[in-house]
């Protein structure tokens, strides 16, 4: 799992799309982007989830429920 900002374990997923992390938040309060959800009040994507958003440009499943 990766952050939306980078850590010192590696770039978030901002970093990975090329996109500061407020559009990250923007894309999900608008329902569009790479699956993401919360854990501890962070918010966090499966890196596979990520790859894949990266590849295609969209989701290729809906939203799943935390």
């Amino acid at each position: 799992m990766i952050y939306v900002r980078d850590t010192p374990a590696g770039p978030g997923i901002a970093s990975r799309l090329g996109v500061t992390p407020g559009t990250i938040r923007k894309w999900r309060c608008a329902g569009r982007g790479p699956h993401t959800f919360r854990i501890g009040g962070r918010i966090v994507a499966h890196i596979k989830d990520i790859e894949a958003y990266a590849t295609t440009g969209e989701r290729h499943a809906p939203r799943r429920a935390a």
